[in-house]
C-alpha cells in the first residue's frame, strides 16, 4: 500500500468527523427537549440548566413557575415548595433557577435570553440580604454561571439608547467573563458607549456564534443534569395525605426540633457539624460592621425589574431573614437589616412592584431557618403558602414606572435613613 493511501486512510475519518461536527453545530437543525428532561431539570439546580436556554424556554411554555434565587433553593427538606407540590395538587410546578453565588446579574442575563417565552408570566424571586455587600457580586462566582449564549443574545437585542442596556453592558465588561471573547467585548463596548454594534460583530456574534451556541445548548445541557427526583419523593413520604397548614406546621416544628439538637442556634445538625462547629468561637461578634445597605447589587437588581417590565411579568419577591440567634452571636445588627429592607422595598414599591413577601423579621421564629441564612421547615411552609396564594390570584394589568435613577451610583450609595417612608 502506497504512503498516499495510508495517509488517506488516516486523514479521511478525521475530515469526515470534522465535517459532521460542523454540520451538527452550524447546520439548520433543531434538537427538541422532552417533558421528562424538563421535569428532571426543574429541581436539578444544575449550572448548565441556568446557563442554557432551551430547557427553560420549554418549561415556561409548559406552564412551570420560575423560582429564582440562590443557595436557599437547594435546602430540600420535607416542606420545600418542590416537595409540597409533588405531594399535593398546588396547581403549578416550580422550576428552580439558582445556586450558591447566583445573584441579580446572573438572573438578568438568564431572563433576558428567555425572550418572548417570559411574556405575561408570573415568577417568584428570592431576595437575600447577603447579596447586597458593598463590593457586589463576586466576579468569580458570576463567572461560574456566565453564559456566552446569553451574552450573545443580549448583544444582539440590546438598545444602546437604553440606560438599562448600557448599564448591563458596563457591568458585564467589569467582569473577566465579559472580556473572554473579543467580538463580544467589542460589542459590549459599543453598547456601553451608546453606539450600535458594527456589521462584523453582527456576523461573528449574531449569525455565526449564536447558531453554534444554540446547538451546543440543545445537545449537551441535557446530558449533565443532576437528578433530585428520588430525594423529593423520599421527603414527601412523611407528609400527611391531605394538605392542612396547621398539621404541616406542627410537623415542621417536630422535624426542626429533631434536626437541631447539637447547637444553641437552631441550625441543622449536619450543617453545624460540617461547616460551623470548628469555627464558632472565632465568629463571635464577627459581623458587627456588616452592612447590606450599599453597593452595585441595587442597580443589578434594577436590571431584573426592568426585564419584568419589558415582558409584562408579575413577580412575587420573597425577602428572606437571617437566623436571629446567629445574629445575636455574630453581632449582625437588626437595625441594619431593617434599613436594607426599607431601601429595597422603596426600590420595588416606588416603581409599582407590590407583591412582596417580607420575611426579614421572621428569623427568630423557632425552626423557621435551617442554618445561619437559609430558610427551612417552618420557613418553607410559610413561603409555600405565600407562593400558592400569589399564583391563585387573578391576573391584573401591571403599571410599572421604571426610574433610571436606580442605575446611578447615587442610589447605590444612598443612606436608607434619607429615603421616605412611603414611595
Amino acid at each position: 500500500m502506497s504512503n498516499l493511501k495510508k495517509l488517506g486512510k488516516i486523514v479521511a475519518p478525521m475530515v469526515l468527523a470534522a465535517i459532521l461536527a460542523i454540520a451538527v453545530l452550524y447546520g439548520p437543525w433543531h434538537f427538541p427537549t422532552t417533558s421528562a428532561t424538563v421535569k428532571r431539570a426543574s429541581t436539578s439546580l444544575t449550572a448548565n440548566v441556568l446557563r442554557g436556554d432551551q430547557i427553560k424556554d420549554r418549561a415556561l411554555d409548559d406552564g412551570y413557575l420560575m423560582i429564582m434565587g440562590s443557595s436557599e433553593l437547594s435546602r430540600f427538606d420535607s416542606l420545600h415548595p418542590s416537595v409540597l407540590t409533588q405531594k399535593y395538587n398546588r396547581g403549578y410546578k416550580p422550576f428552580l433557577l439558582g445556586s450558591a453565588g447566583t445573584q441579580s446579574l446572573t438572573h438578568f442575563f438568564s431572563t433576558e435570553a428567555m425572550g418572548k417565552h417570559l411574556d405575561n408570566k408570573k415568577v417568584v424571586v428570592f431576595i437575600s440580604p447577603q447579596w447586597f455587600v458593598k463590593a457586589g457580586v463576586d466576579p468569580r462566582m458570576f463567572g461560574s454561571y456566565y453564559s456566552k449564549q446569553q451574552a450573545t443574545y443580549f448583544v444582539m437585542h440590546a438598545d444602546p439608547h437604553s440606560r438599562a442596556d448600557r448599564y448591563a453592558a458596563q457591568r458585564l465588561l467589569s467582569m473577566p467573563s465579559g472580556k473572554s471573547d473579543t467580538d463580544i467585548e467589542s460589542s459590549l463596548k459599543a453598547i456601553a458607549s451608546g453606539h450600535a454594534i458594527n456589521n462584523w460583530d453582527k456576523f461573528t456574534v449574531g449569525q455565526l456564534g449564536s447558531v453554534n451556541l444554540r446547538h451546543q445548548d440543545q445537545i449537551f445541557t441535557r446530558l449533565a443534569i443532576d437528578n433530585h427526583e428520588d430525594l423529593i419523593e423520599r421527603r414527601a413520604k412523611v407528609l400527611p395525605t391531605q394538605y392542612d397548614y396547621q398539621r404541616l406546621d406542627q410537623l415542621a416544628f417536630v422535624l426542626g426540633k429533631e434536626h437541631t439538637t447539637s447547637n444553641e442556634f437552631g441550625i441543622d445538625n449536619k450543617f453545624y457539624q460540617r461547616k460551623l462547629k470548628r469555627y464558632v468561637k472565632g465568629l463571635k461578634n464577627s459581623q458587627t460592621d456588616f452592612t447590606y445597605e450599599y453597593g452595585p447589587e441595587f442597580s443589578d437588581f434594577q436590571l431584573l425589574l426592568n426585564q419584568f417590565k419589558r415582558h409584562h411579568v408579575t413577580p412575587l419577591f420573597v425577602i428572606t431573614p437571617v437566623n436571629g440567634a446567629w445574629m445575636d452571636y455574630t453581632g449582625l445588627r437588626p437595625q441594619m437589616l431593617d434599613r436594607f429592607d426599607h431601601k429595597i422595598r422603596y426600590q420595588l414599591e416606588s416603581q409599582g412592584f407590590h407583591h412582596i413577601a417580607d420575611l426579614h423579621n421572621d428569623g427568630r421564629v423557632p425552626f423557621f431557618m435551617q442554618d445561619t441564612i437559609h430558610v427551612g421547615w417552618r420557613g418553607w411552609l410559610k413561603i409555600d403558602q405565600q407562593i400558592h396564594q400569589f399564583v391563585k390570584q387573578p391576573d391584573k394589568k401591571n403599571h410599572y414606572q421604571m426610574k433610571d435613577y436606580f442605575y446611578s451610583q447615587k442610589w447605590q450609595e444612598r443612606n436608607p435613613k434619607t429615603i421616605p417612608s412611603h414611595p
